[in-house]
This record gives structure tokens, sequence and C-alpha cells, in this order.
């Protein structure tokens, strides 16, 4: 199937977006930058911009067409950025005057068999507070988009063919979607309400209807009790995807030989303490806040195969479903230690998970680990259980 065909592009329902002005996006990271942006940027804004354009050294295949970055000032900000953090390029000489990356933020598309999904990064606050319009009602704009992507990366098709059920089971993608369709169902934004755990047990459960009776699921490799190992992977899962400054933390990869060890010899772990804490009212709007992120990432395929470092569909959800545990953890764990209201914070910690995500690039060795790791239904369960 035609990858780039204009006729299947996929909307994710429920879903709003609309640029709420805050800035957000224009801080700390630079920007990659093509020749065409180079060019419009020295023909608008030679001045301004001659001191934070730098050229590109090596280049991953994420940035093939990047030549250049847009580098911040020394506040952290986006040089074009006005005193009430509004894009001077915008402002000045249109949409169309900012860098491509600019222009695509803060839309996702993942090109498959099937079509090309669309969805939205929650690094973004209008995407974290789902303000604006609906996304299925911006069509037009949504395909404008992906055919600016596809400029940019004309080669960007993700090879499903090797993506797995189970480690060693593989699933075609015409039996991807039936379980995909399921999913989906379940996790609608605009489904019945159910809270977010029960929802991400129900899913985890929906999944395993579908798995071989005789595969091995719960594998233990040493003797350590699983609840230790179990928190020895949480407090590997929190140093790595909340760190204390996700800009300067340039490690990508979970560091899977130091985690065994751990759980081999878990007296040499240091332990970071979760507190029994729980929530005593938790705000609703975290709980829709956590369904849109866990939906989204199902409905866009960024949770497995090529879509997430090659993890199989079902550990891929499993530890997906984890990371929305892993934000209730993070926000107990910050009860009485951090101002404001408890949905700011639960949105922070969602935007840093974003940017993690995003960036990570899990080496086979992380993968085989994570994958016998989140293979475990009974772990998935314990850790849900932490999250409450």
């Amino acid at each position: 199937m035609n990858y780039s065909s204009p006729t299947s592009l996929h909307i994710p329902v429920g879903i709003n977006f609309e640029c709420t002005g805050c800035g957000n996006c224009c801080f700390s990271w630079p920007v990659p930058l093509n020749d065409n942006d180079v060019s419009r940027l020295e023909t608008l804004a030679a001045l301004e911009a001659r001191d934070y354009i730098k050229p590109l050294g090596q280049r991953s295949d994420a940035l093939k067409s990047s030549t250049h970055s847009l580098e911040k000032r020394a506040d952290g900000k986006c040089v074009f950025l006005d005193d009430d953090n509004r894009c001077k390029l915008h402002s000045n000489f249109g949409p169309e005057a900012k860098p491509a990356m600019c222009q695509l933020f803060p839309y996702t598309f993942t090109p498959t068999p099937s079509g090309v999904y669309a969805s939205v990064s929650f690094a973004s606050t209008g995407v974290l507070t789902n303000s604006g319009r609906p996304l299925q009602e911006q069509s037009e704009h949504l395909q404008s988009r992906w055919s600016l992507m596809q400029s940019l990366n004309p080669e960007y098709q993700p090879d499903w063919h090797s993506a797995q059920l189970l480690d060693g089971v593989p699933i075609s993608w015409t039996e991807y979607l039936a379980v995909d369709r399921d999913l989906l169902e379940l996790l609608r934004p605009n489904g019945p309400h159910v809270s977010i755990l029960s929802l991400c047990e129900q899913a985890c459960s929906l999944l395993m209807s579908r798995l071989p009776a005789a595969y091995p699921l719960d594998r233990n490799f040493t003797e350590t009790p699983p609840e230790v190992m179990d928190r020895i992977l949480i407090s590997y899962l929190l140093d790595f995807y909340f760190p204390d400054d996700v800009f300067e933390s340039t490690e990508s990869n979970l560091p899977a030989r130091m985690m065994l060890q751990h759980m081999v010899s878990p007296a040499a772990a240091s332990l970071r303490i979760i507190p029994n804490q729980l929530l005593s009212e938790v705000d609703p709007q975290i709980d829709q806040l956590l369904r849109r992120f866990l939906y989204c990432r199902v409905f866009s395929k960024l949770y497995f195969g090529p879509g997430y470092n090659f993890l199989s569909v079902t550990a891929g959800l499993h530890h997906l479903c984890c990371l929305v545990a892993l934000v209730r953890i993070a926000l107990k764990s910050a009860i009485g230690t951090t101002s404001g209201d408890t949905f700011t914070a639960a949105a922070e910690l969602v935007r840093k998970l974003e940017r993690r995500l995003t960036m990570a690039r899990f080496s086979r060795e992380t993968v085989s680990v994570l994958e016998v790791l989140f293979t475990s239904p009974s772990r998935v369960k314990r850790i849900l259980a932490l999250g409450a």
C-alpha cells in the first residue's frame, strides 16, 4: 500500500488542539533546520538569526534533511520570541516563515500499511489541556502538515513486517489491526468513565486474551523476590523518564546491564523509597489527561515495533500502562514537596515523559531485558497497584 496516499490519513477521536501561546515549545531544545529554513531566516531576520544558526555535524536518520540548528539564547528561549513569548517570525511574516519543524509541532504522523495515523505530542500545553477544536475538524490542516513532513522525510516508511505479538511470536499487520481496533474502542477519550488504572488493567487483559496459552509470561531469571525486582525497575524508570532536567540529560538509553546486576544482587541497590501516601482526591482531569495520553500512543502505534524501539506489542503495551502508573507514583512522591495544583504537576510530568519517549533509543540488550520484564502480566498488575 502507498503510505503517502492522501485518502488514508487517520485522525484520533476526542483529541483537540489549539496553540495556547505559552511559548513552552520554544524553550531549551535547539530546532533542526533544513537549507530552505536557513535561507528564509537569513533573508527575513539576518541580524537576529546570525549568531544562533549553527551547522550540524553527524546527523541521525531522523534528521537526514536537517543541515543546521537554531540554538537558544543564554536564558533558554528562542531568539525569535518576543516579551510575551510570541513568535516574531509568525507575527511579522506569517506561519510559513517559521522553521519547518516549528510548523510541524505538535503534530505526529505514523505511516503504516493501513494508512497514516495523525496524532499530537503531549509536550504541548494545548495538547495537555485538550484546548481548541477537535482534530477531526482539522483534516485539511493535518493533511498539509503531513505533506510538509513528507517533504522533509520522503523516505520515512517504517517497516512493520517484523512486528511481534510477543518476543518470537510474529503478528501480521492484519492480525494487529484486530487487536488495535478493540484497544482503541476501550481507550477512546469519550468512552464511559473508568479510572485510568482500571482502564490499563482492562487493556492488558484484553491483550492477554489474544496470547498463545502455552507461552511462559511470568519468567523468573533470578531468586530475587518479584516485589523487590519491581521496585528496582521502578527506580530505574523514574530516573530515566523523569530526570531533573530532561534537556540537559544526554543519556537516551536505560542502563540495562546495571539494572540487571541490581536485580540479581538487590542488596547492592539503592532503592528509591516510594511513599505509601495515597492521593486522597484525584482530580478527574488527571485521569482524562492520562487516558488521552494512553489513547494517542496506542492510536499512533508509538508503543511497539518501529514505533517504539521494536518492543513486541505485549511488552510495549505493558510498558506503556506502567508509565501511566509511573506518573501517578511520581505525583504521589511529590505531594507536599511541590506548590501548585495536582493537575499542573501531573501535566508537567506527562510533558517530561513525552519528551523522554521521543528521544529514547534503546540498545538491543535493553530491549531484551524490557521484553522479559514487561511480558509479565503479574508484574504489570503489581506496578499498577503501586500507582493506586
